[in-house]
This record gives structure tokens, sequence and C-alpha cells, in this order.
């Protein structure tokens, strides 16, 4: 029982005694971890941002997600194809990705590359800009022309109640002065105490034109609301064409900072860790081989 307990004693004397070993692999796993880092080329995140079009605040030619679609599953692709058949190469020398911001309007194509693609990287953010762009202005052009379609039907509405109230504003002055005249009537009738029959007459008269005039008041008020709401839609209408806003991209392929990906300090930190415990594992298998040979 007191043979199977693990003296650390022991175990110092082991480390001791292979501590060759244990320095060897340290620095041959720590020096390759180092050659290996420095190997490795600094790469950058470019990123596009696409700003969506408008036509109005807050209405945008077409949503971020599915503009991301659009880019992800069409113009990527047929972008790719055409890219490297100009320049004659069998693969993409970078990836393309697409993400959106949550609740905004850009879209942001990112790449990571080397320095010195970054030119190869901007032309080719470029050309899938550009392809957006043409695609949206083709919808911001349709919706100009529904846009010119919808005002001149608000206008010419506006025109024809213009009409309408100025006519039913005449026959309510015509009607005005008919009251005028029907009441000097009726006091003539009352002087000529022979004549009932015509104030009778005059008084039905009377209460005619009141209702008629009435109605006129009524559908004067109707005219100039349905003209006041006309106006609000064109004033709306016109507020969006002054909106309109092109896809665009101010900046193409802008580089991050500071390099991205696992860096070299970090390599190099991980391979001093795993010499140290790869330097421990050989110098224990190292004595245990030796005891198996002394036991034989």
């Amino acid at each position: 029982m007191h043979d199977d307990e693990i003296d650390l004693v022991d175990i110092a004397r082991v480390l001791l005694r292979r501590k060759w070993w244990i320095i060897g692999t340290f620095l041959v796993v720590t020096l390759g971890a180092l050659a290996y880092g420095l190997q490795q080329q600094r790469v950058y995140a470019y990123t596009t941002s696409i700003e969506l079009g408008e036509f109005g605040p807050e209405e945008f030619v077409a949503g971020a997600a599915s503009t991301a679609s659009t880019i992800s599953d069409r113009i990527l692709l047929s972008t790719k194809r055409a890219f490297l058949q100009e320049r004659d190469l069998e693969s993409m020398p970078f990836d393309v990705s697409v993400n959106t911001p949550e609740e905004s309007s850009f879209v942001n194509l990112v790449s990571e590359a080397p320095l010195e693609d970054q030119s190869l990287v901007a032309e080719f953010h470029k050309r899938v800009f550009e392809r957006l762009r043409d695609e949206h202005q083709s919808r911001l052009s349709i919706m100009e022309n529904q846009s010119d379609a919808k005002l001149k039907n608000l206008r010419s509405a506006l025109e024809t109640q213009e009409k309408r109230l100025s006519m039913l504003e005449e026959l309510s002055v015509i009607r005005n002065k008919g009251s005028g005249d029907e009441g000097n009537v009726r006091a003539e009738a009352r002087s000529g105490e022979e004549n009932m029959q015509a104030e009778l007459a005059s008084t039905d008269a009377a209460l005619t034109m009141l209702l008629s005039q009435l109605q006129l008041s009524e559908r004067i008020s109707e005219r100039e609301q349905a003209m006041n709401e006309l106006q609000g839609e064109i004033r709306d209408e016109e507020t969006k064409r002054s909106w309109i806003k092109p896809t665009r991209a101010e900046d193409v392929a802008v580089a991050s900072l500071s390099p991205v990906g696992t860096s070299r300090a970090l390599i190099a930190v991980l391979g001093a860790i795993l010499g140290g415990m790869l330097g421990l594992f050989m110098a224990f298998m190292v004595e245990f081989v030796a005891k198996v040979r002394e036991s034989e």
C-alpha cells in the first residue's frame, strides 16, 4: 500500500534527470511556433458600408435583410465568376461576407486579406456595389414614375374640387340675393290685407330657400374638407420627392486599424505553453522507457 503512494521527491528527481529532454522539447516547440507566427502574413479586415437608397423619410428602396440576401445569393456569385475570368484565377484570394447591423439602413461587405491585396478587394467590392446601385436605381425610377402619376391625379382632383367649390359659392351668392328679393315680396304682400294667398306662397318659398341654403353650406364645407385632404396628400408626396437619395457607398474597402486573426504574440505564447507540457510528457515517457529496460 505504501509503494502505491506518489513520492514528490522521486518526481523531482525524475525531472532533474530528464531536464534536457524538457528544455529541448520546450525550445523546439516554442521556436517552431515562433517561426510559424513570423511566416504568417498580417491580415486586415476591409469593410465597405453601403447605405440603402431612400424615397421619402424612412422609406427605403429595399430592406437591409432582403438586400443582404440579394447580394449573397445572386450578385456575389456572378461578380465572382466575371472577376475570376478577367484575372485568370482559379479561386478567389479572399472571401466576402455580408452583414447588416440591427435596425439600420446599411449593408456591409467585409473581406480579410493582406495589405498587398487591398486593391483587389477594393475593386471587387466596388463591382458588387455598382451592381446593387444599378438595381436600386431602376427601382427608384419606377417609384418616381409612380409618384409623378400620383401627383398628377391629386392635382387634377384638387383642380376639380376648386371648380366645384367656386360654382357652389357663386350659387350661394345667387341664393342669398334671391332670398332678399323674396323678403321684399313678402313685405309687399303683408301691406295688402286683401292678398292672403300671396303671403302664404311667399312663406313657403322662404322655407324652401332656407333649406337650399343649408344644403349649399354643407356641400361647400365638404368640398373645403376634401380640398384640405388633397392638399395634405400633395404635400406629403412632394416631401417624398424632395427626399430621394440613391444607394451609395462613401468609402470602399476601408482597412481595419490593426491586423485581425491570431496575432504572432499569441502564437508564441501558445507555443511556449504547449512546449512546456510536451517537455514534461517527454521527461516522464523517457523515464518510463528506461525503467522498462532496466526491469528486462
